[in-house]
């Protein structure tokens, strides 16, 4: 009996192992080239300026959404290629004078700092996120296509691969951002345990419910569907909305022992359980008699999604902030009073932003290539084990390093020098930030989690309208340029109209 179209497409995506981490790097790497070219052109040329706005919103929409659609795609084989197209452009414009000038040191009195110009927005962290999404909303079709290799669709078991990595940037993502709201109350000494217990299980609900949707769609429209990814019933936005509500609840542990020892305790405690208790054999070869058994791979992957994001949460706490707070490599920001207090003080593991960028990343890789190395089995997404947590850990923070130096070097970073005048903090420098953030990636981290809900719909109606396994490389490359610039539209529409959906 021929199998049937949805049978095709599962098989499709059923049995892949992955690729080197080597090309998974290098083919992402065109988000930070990207970035790049863009602030050069920006600073150097008219291109992006008010005379020629929709001219710069198309340019801006094809090097920051099309390059990556490429590098996925018509370009996978040949990244280097795409690269120098890149940054030709770039290149010739090094030749002008620069528009803007670097922010200027600004003195502040911490005593009349407010808890929200504690937190300023800080433009590569809104270009690591908003690029993340954009990669993301692209795999999440892109995979249904042939243009799309197979080595960078999501491993069965074992291995490494692009979407792989991306549900754990995802979360990891979550952690870095959850953290802005616990660093102002904790600065304006407000931290309520059983309030942010109720607002995490509030912000949960929303995501759950579409989680819940997307099942019921899945069920009722015969959708493909791949058993070993998450089971049965669950689907990433069930992890979505029960890891940070974990992580709420256990969050007097996580504030005794840190996010970082926490998570590392948890990833000891999960791989002693994997080895030495049966759980690895469990998930991988017991059948599915009750529910338990039939979500095992969503359920127990959960533990190491919760790691990560007490990784991003960890992180957070290095970077989000206006100026380094004591012991911030390994320690959570404390209140206004704290911090004043040991401002003056000095240690090895207070670190900036950059440096502890530079040390997290530099850790990260070298343990997961010693893990790697020695250790008898690798990397499972499927399972969410140990290696899986520091591999997609080192490259966030490896990732968002780059970012950072971008940056610094391209756009400049404000200083910040203590004073006792009777002188409020600088107002978050929205001219900075707004010059150094293009405006398709700005649209698309207002409303992030709507665009990538959006996505998922846009996605699941081409599935049932165009068969995608058979599709030509024209075709298919047709249509997820219409695809990117559909959800670009959407971002930028909200944006103009300040519609905040998220």
């Amino acid at each position: 009996m021929a199998a049937s179209s949805k049978q095709l497409k599962e098989q499709f995506v059923t049995g892949l192992t992955g690729g080197s981490t080597v090309d998974i790097y290098l083919t992402t790497s065109v988000s930070i080239i990207a970035y790049l070219a863009w602030s050069i052109l920006k600073k150097r040329t008219s291109l992006f300026d008010n005379d020629t706005q929709n001219f710069a919103k198309i340019l801006d929409f094809f090097v920051n959404w099309v390059a990556l659609l490429l590098s996925v795609t018509q370009y996978s084989e040949n990244v280097i290629l795409l690269i120098l197209g890149i940054t030709f452009p770039m290149f010739i414009a090094l030749n002008n004078k620069s528009k803007y000038e670097a922010p200027r040191s600004q003195r502040i009195n911490i005593q009349y700092l407010s808890s929200k110009e504690f937190i300023p927005f800080k433009p590569y962290i809104t270009v690591y996120r908003s690029q993340m999404m954009v990669i993301t909303c692209i795999c999440i079709l892109a995979v249904d296509f042939p243009i799309f290799p197979r080595r960078f669709a999501k491993v069965e078991t074992w291995g490494t691969s692009l979407m792989d990595l991306g549900v754990g940037s995802f979360v990891f993502s979550m952690g870095l951002v959850s953290a802005r709201q616990l660093i102002k109350q904790r600065f304006d000494n407000r931290y309520s345990y059983a309030r942010s217990a109720i607002s995490s299980l509030k912000n949960s609900i929303p995501i759950l419910i579409l989680g819940i949707i997307r099942l019921a769609s899945v069920k009722s429209l015969d959708y493909q569907e791949h058993m070993t990814e998450y089971g049965k019933h669950w689907n990433f936005f069930f992890t979505l909305s029960f890891v940070p509500l974990i992580a709420n609840l256990i969050f007097p542990l996580i504030d005794f022992i840190t996010p970082l020892v926490c998570s590392s305790m948890i990833i000891i405690i999960y791989e002693i359980a994997l080895t030495k208790f049966g759980l690895l054999e469990y998930i991988l070869k017991t059948e599915r008699p009750n529910l338990l058994a039939m979500n095992k791979e969503g359920i127990f992957s959960s533990i190491g999604y919760l790691a990560i994001y007490l990784n991003g949460l960890s992180l957070g706490y290095v970077i989000l902030p206006l100026f380094p707070t004591h012991r911030n490599l390994f320690k959570m920001s404390d209140s206004k009073d704290l911090i004043i207090e040991t401002i003056t003080k000095r240690s090895v593991f207070t670190v900036s932003p950059t440096k502890g960028l530079l040390i997290l990343s530099v850790c990260f890789h070298v343990l997961y290539y010693v893990i790697d190395t020695c250790y008898y089995y690798g990397v499972s997404r499927r399972m969410a084990n140990g290696l899986y947590v520091i591999w997609v850990s080192a490259y966030n923070c490896t990732y968002l390093l780059g970012y950072a130096l971008v940056e610094k070097f391209i756009w400049g970073e404000p200083h910040y020098e203590f004073t006792n005048e009777n002188r409020k903090a600088p107002n978050s420098l929205n001219i900075w930030y707004k010059n150094s953030v293009p405006e398709s990636l700005s649209a698309v981290n207002f409303n992030s989690l709507v665009l990538f809900l959006i996505a998922n719909l846009l996605t699941g109606l081409v599935n049932l309208t165009i068969d995608t396994i058979n599709a030509k490389n024209q075709t298919a490359l047709l249509v997820l340029v219409l695809y990117a610039g559909a959800l670009a539209l959407v971002a930028h529409t909200l944006y103009a109209k300040k519609i905040h959906l998220r």
